[in-house]
């Protein structure tokens, strides 16, 4: 069986396999990633490296009917404006996945269709961004069975690469990790932290000042200058049709020769539209022209390091490695950078840094690695301290599968007719106590009974963890039936790095379960704060801990006042069908009724006889 990875970039994508034990990158026939570029030539789709060679200059969006790196687009909310028409970015994003899934069929794979594969996305893509790349991937015939982020994929990769995997694995136990992914895009850094048997993501940071593309325009201008020169033009003579693409790809082509050769010749036939020598562009470069015409920008990207670590709190020391990805860390200044910072044993580089990330997606692929919840998912309790509702560690949903939490809260103040739930997660992956900070994913608020006694009023809260990675959350308040809802579309997750025994799993507790212990000395908590109850009780038969609305009556059993006051509170009355809220609020409707007077009074006065206990 074949294991597919697929890394769809910002500037080039790129499936790998992973089949009978070995992975191989599916290249193109230049030998290098497929450009994320499409070309709408009338009614005809152009892809990749045909498309590309349209493109005048290193610009992200629409450059007349091509689209280069339509993946900026996903989740925007935003259409494409190309070739007359407004495109959905989803719809762009096909066809660059069609014809990558189309070339690696094309290569008869033992017959393997290419119908399934791992995705890998960056770490802030938004959660609608990862909701139409599965539509695009459905388009294009290709189902996406879980979504990892690229640091994540490309450390797996390399470390997958290693002959001595299992050791490696053992020893980076608790170890801290720079992943410095420096693509044509963007330059993206994060720390990770192997913690047991899951690897997770502290922190990350991004730079799209400084991708490769800006590389690529400063080499391009400095080309032109020198031709001009060479030739004593007086005046810029203008190029001719196709040739500033056909010196992107010279410049491309130049930056990757520079890492292993001291000096390369650009050569560009009918660059100018005028006549004589000056017509043909041919421009040696050597790579201290490259270093030094690039080097406010190397530095300006290798000062992202020091903003990270300044903001994770991270020591340099403490980092186990560094590992370089992408394709501009194989740019001889940029290495030795590096080398020079983290010195030769703490300084990791893949072979061919472009291919990292798809090939870790196919081995986590074959390797039928899972993703994890990172931080927990928690609530603010009354008392100040932050409850899980989803715990750190969890299972996340594989393709079409949906996973769903249910608990249950009561407003402690309710006095201002409203209860607030917060839903935040640590801000650190492991250790995590009481008082340490939080990130607050959202606030949500419903109306209650104002005059309802503390501790009564009932709040539902269901959550949903899709395949998307989208958590849907709505909350209900009981008597006024107030609703409202919300989605949270940045998790964070991990990767496990092994899959778990069977009988470990089995006798592990629950998922979908929130807990707390039941005795909680409570301190003054803000209006509308609510907590969570406890239903455990000591000894059989003794059920004074139960809240009075899910109390049972039982024969012999002494349900104490409190409990029976709550479960009046629900319980609607027979004469008029209404609870004691809306008695309260809009009056009773029975004008016969013997105890009218009580009605409007607090439901403590009414008495069991009218509003009996559940008979069970």
């Amino acid at each position: 069986m074949a294991d597919f990875g697929l890394d769809f970039g910002t500037t080039n994508s790129l499936a790998a396999i992973v089949d009978g034990g070995r992975v191989t990158s599916l290249l193109g026939a230049d030998d290098r990633p497929h450009p994320s570029v499409v070309w709408y030539h009338g009614p005809t789709r152009i892809v990749g490296r045909e498309a590309k060679s349209q493109i005048e200059k290193p610009t992200v969006g629409v450059v007349g009917d091509v689209v280069r790196s339509p993946k900026s687009y996903l989740g925007s909310g935003e259409k494409i404006h190309v070739a007359g028409r407004a495109i959905a970015p989803s719809e762009v994003v096909a066809e660059i996945l069609a014809y990558v899934r189309k070339d690696a069929r094309a290569r008869k794979l033992r017959g393997h269709e290419f119908d399934q594969a791992v995705f890998t996305i960056p770490v802030n893509m938004p959660g609608r961004g990862r909701q139409e790349l599965r539509e695009a991937a459905m388009r294009a015939g290709i189902r996406i069975t879980q979504f990892v982020h690229e640091p994540l994929a490309a450390l797996y990769g390399h470390l997958r690469a290693q002959d001595n995997y299992e050791r490696q694995l053992a020893e980076l136990r608790n170890q801290v990790v720079l992943v410095f992914d420096w693509g044509g895009g963007t330059l993206d850094l994060t720390l990770c932290q192997f913690l047991g048997r899951t690897l997770v993501q502290i922190q990350s940071v991004g730079n799209r000042e400084v991708g490769g593309d800006r590389f690529d325009e400063q080499l391009m201008r400095w080309v032109a200058d020198q031709h001009f020169a060479k030739h004593s033009l007086r005046a810029w003579p203008g190029e001719t049709e196709g040739a500033k693409s056909r010196l992107l790809e010279q410049c491309e082509r130049a930056k990757i020769d520079l890492s292993t050769r001291d000096s390369v010749t650009l050569l560009v036939d009918n660059y100018l539209a005028v006549d004589g020598p000056a017509r043909h562009l041919d421009v040696r470069i050597t790579r201290p022209d490259v270093e030094k015409l690039t080097q406010h920008t190397v530095m300006a990207g290798l000062a992202t390091i020091d903003d990270l670590l300044r903001s994770a709190g991270q020591q340099e020391l403490g980092l186990s490695f560094c590992l370089a990805t992408g394709g501009m860390v194989q740019m001889p200044c940029i290495r030795e950078h590096l080398v020079e910072r983290f010195g030769v044993g703490r300084f990791k580089s893949a072979s061919r840094g472009d291919e990292t990330i798809a090939q870790g997606a196919a081995w986590i692929a074959h390797d039928h690695l899972r993703l994890r919840l990172a931080k927990s998912f928690e609530f603010l309790d009354a008392d100040n301290s932050y409850v899980p509702i989803i715990h750190n560690g969890t299972k996340l949903p594989l393709e079409s599968e949906v996973q769903r939490y249910s608990m249950s809260v009561y407003c402690v103040d309710p006095r201002d007719g409203m209860a607030k739930l917060q839903l935040a997660r640590p801000k650190q992956p492991s250790r995590v106590q009481p008082a340490d900070p939080r990130q607050v994913y959202t606030t949500l608020t419903v109306q209650v009974d104002p005059k309802a006694k503390p501790l009564v009023e009932r709040i539902t809260v269901d959550l949903s963890v899709d395949h998307n990675l989208i958590v849907s959350v709505n909350v209900r308040s009981t008597i006024r039936e107030d609703g409202v809802s919300a989605e949270v579309h940045d998790l964070e997750f991990g990767l496990e790095l092994e899959v778990e025994d069977e009988d470990e799993e089995r006798g592990k507790k629950p998922e979908g379960e929130a807990t707390r212990s039941p005795h909680v000395t409570r301190r003054a908590a803000n209006p509308g704060a609510v907590a969570i109850r406890s239903n455990v009780t000591k000894g059989q038969g003794r059920k004074g801990l139960i809240p009075g609305e899910l109390v049972a009556w039982e024969p012999g059993i002494a349900i104490p006042t409190r409990q029976e006051e709550e479960h009046k509170y629900y319980k609607r009355c027979f004469h008029c069908g209404r609870t004691v809220y809306e008695i309260q609020t809009h009056g009773c409707t029975w004008q016969e009724c013997p105890e009218s007077a009580h009605w409007k009074t607090p439901h403590q006065n009414l008495s069991v006889s009218r509003i009996p206990l559940d008979q069970s």
